[in-house]
């Protein structure tokens, strides 16, 4: 089967959403057997760049590593190589779709060149929007590249539909086959040090973009790139890849185009793994250096000549870090010349001289660091690695964080997977740091994460036990004792003097889970005639915790469980109707479900993520 090519990404994109013949939506229901797959289809949705593979329930029993993923794809003519698409999405301002990837890119700026693209709105990079959100609600709103702004629950929904639809119509194309949604089990990415808010609307995104809920399985992309190298022949590197012997441990280091996640896994037996570190990580991708860069632009030119190239002219903002985006990955440890690039230098000259009345070469004379000649910028070898070290510093001060654990003890291998780790002097800089520890980069370390995944779609089993990253709990009121509670949180309910904002544990941050396991707690309503009982869930990063409003502790979101039977048995004079809430963990998403005592059957209800954003909510989690 052919690989998708870069003509396939270019001609198809802009049309397939609005395709006839696309298969309509249906109910999920209509999906009823979730293991009668025939394909796994894996969707990479990153900060930078996005792509999709997949492979066949045939081709994954006879080899594993038999997946089909994208050719390279070229950028609008530019230098600029990737094995995946751009993250862009250009819509008009009714919000109806006109392309995705790099196309939408070019497309926009063709608009843009020809002053046609006031009813155009270019959307990049948002997936960051979500890192560090405890609350995502259908209000929230993203900017394009011009500062107009559009649901971002719509701008996810119509990428990843971008992204399905494309896969779709190109396999029914190269192999003469239309499947239907039963046929097809999804995987989508996202970084493990996401919270289950975050999660939980992506899942959602992906139903509004027509994949049944049922067909949908959430992959962790350190765990998919660690799965990958699992299945990697030895001979494919000289040293030997090593993570395929039992008690081998090692550190995988995702470092993407935002974010950069870590976790650590000790090989077990039959190829699964178990983790044996939470999730760790933060914001400091590929796109910390190109924030670093545009800093220093900003530096030198000015917050107001830099705010007009973005909102007045954005193909020429946009071209720059396209460019940078190229000449960044040339950057290695031992280069001691300048870097130079390409810059707009007319229309930067003159956005200089009409606001801040200076040339652009006069700008660039007060510069330290850079200069211009012409149309092109010479940016000096240590200016352009300090754009890199702030994020170089945050990553190793995360890894030695985890090497200081004595849980961690016994690493022997730390794998870089990721887009962006396959920057050469990003990898030197932290092998200088571990260099007792042996480095391990997968080819293609790009696609190691979109090839895991499909690998865990097809055996999810393959990941034995996970680390809880947070504390989970409920909100109690039990009966107040003056001994325990503070004064300020006695309430007095039917009666009887409670304490209100008790945080009841489930289970503890940091502990060890396998996939499927359960936490009961028996709850009972707090009065009688009581038709819904509103179940709240909080989180908190701390082990031990007290009250649903210390420090640190949010609420994720509540279970509304009816009770029907709650009213007859108070018109009986019985007590109240008593029900089981169970948080079943382990997974990579957290499900709450609620039990009928009684009959032993499930209530139907769905945990419902909170709506409501609290100052200071997406203050770093980590």
């Amino acid at each position: 089967m052919a690989d998708v090519t870069i003509d396939d990404f270019y001609t198809d994109f802009d049309d397939s959403l609005n395709d006839s013949n696309e298969e309509k939506d249906t109910p999920d229901d209509s999906v009823q057997d979730e293991e009668n797959f025939l394909f796994v289809v894996a969707v990479d949705f990153g900060t930078t760049y996005s792509g999709y593979a997949f492979s066949s329930r045939e081709q994954f029993s006879r080899d594993p590593l038999d997946i089909q993923s994208n050719q390279q794809l070229v950028p609008g003519g530019s230098n600029l190589l990737s094995l995946k698409t751009s993250t862009s999405l250009l819509i008009k301002t009714d919000g109806s779709f006109v392309a995705f990837g790099f196309h939408a890119e070019d497309k926009f700026y063709a608009e843009s060149a020809e002053n046609q693209s006031e009813n155009l709105m270019l959307f990049r990079r948002f997936k960051m929007k979500l890192h560090n959100k405890k609350v995502i609600n259908d209000q929230m709103m993203l900017e394009d590249v011009t500062g107009k702004k559009y649901p971002a629950k719509e701008i996810f929904t119509l990428s990843i539909k971008a992204l399905t639809v494309h896969f779709k119509k190109n396999f029914t194309q190269k192999m003469g086959i239309k499947l239907s949604k039963k046929d097809l089990r999804w995987v989508l990415t996202v970084p493990a040090i996401w919270g289950d808010a975050a999660k939980k609307f992506m899942r959602q995104c992906a139903i509004g973009a027509g994949i049944p809920t049922k067909m949908l399985k959430i992959a962790l992309e350190p765990e998919a790139a660690s799965i990958y190298c699992q299945f990697l022949p030895i001979e494919k590197n000289p040293e030997g890849f090593g993570m395929t012997k039992e008690g081998t441990r090692y550190m995988v280091v995702d470092i993407g185009g935002g974010t950069v996640d870590i976790t650590v896994h000790e090989k077990v037996e039959n190829r699964r793994l178990r983790e044996i570190h939470k999730a760790t990580g933060g914001a400091c991708g590929g796109t910390a250096v190109d924030k670093e860069f545009e800093k220093h632009l900003t530096d030198i030119l000015g917050e107001k000549v830099m705010e007009k190239l973005r909102k007045e002219k954005p193909e020429y903002y946009l071209d720059i870090f396209r460019d940078f985006e190229v000449v960044k990955r040339s950057l290695a440890s031992e280069r001691t010349y300048p870097i130079r690039m390409s810059i707009p230098a007319v229309t930067l000259n003159e956005l200089c001289e009409k606001n801040v009345g200076k040339t652009l070469e006069e700008v660039f004379e007060r510069s330290v660091g850079s200069k211009v000649e012409r149309d092109k910028i010479n940016i000096n070898v240590e200016t352009m690695k300090s754009f890199f070290d702030p994020s170089i510093h945050e990553i190793i001060e995360h890894m030695q964080k985890v090497v200081d654990n004595p849980k961690t003890k016994g690493i022997s291998i730390i794998l870089l997977v990721g887009g962006s780790a396959e920057s050469i002097y990003i990898q030197t800089e932290i092998k200088k740091s571990f260099n007792s520890v042996r480095f391990v980069m997968p080819p293609e370390a790009g696609l190691s994460v979109v090839k895991g995944a499909v690998i865990f779609g097809h055996d999810p089993s393959l990941i034995k036990s996970r680390i809880l990253r947070f504390t989970y709990g409920m909100s109690i009121c039990p009966e107040f004792d003056p001994e325990i509670h503070p004064e300020a949180k006695k309430i007095t309910v039917g009666g009887v003097d409670r304490c209100r904002d008790c945080f009841d544990v489930i289970i503890s941050a940091g502990t060890e889970v396998e996939i499927g396991h359960r936490t009961c707690r028996v709850c009972t309503p707090t009065s009688p005639f009581q038709l819904l009982a509103a179940v709240k869930i909080f989180c908190t990063s701390e082990k031990e915790v007290k009250y649903t409003d210390d420090e640190g502790c949010f609420l994720l979101g509540e279970l509304p469980v009816p009770l029907p039977m709650n009213l007859l048995m108070g018109l009986f004079g019985q007590n109240e109707q008593p029900f089981i809430v169970c948080c079943i963990f382990g997974d990579t998403e957290l499900q709450v479900i609620a039990i009928d005592v009684f009959s032993s059957t499930p209530i139907s209800c769905t945990l419902e993520m909170r709506e409501e954003e609290d100052e200071g909510d997406n203050e770093n989690q980590e």
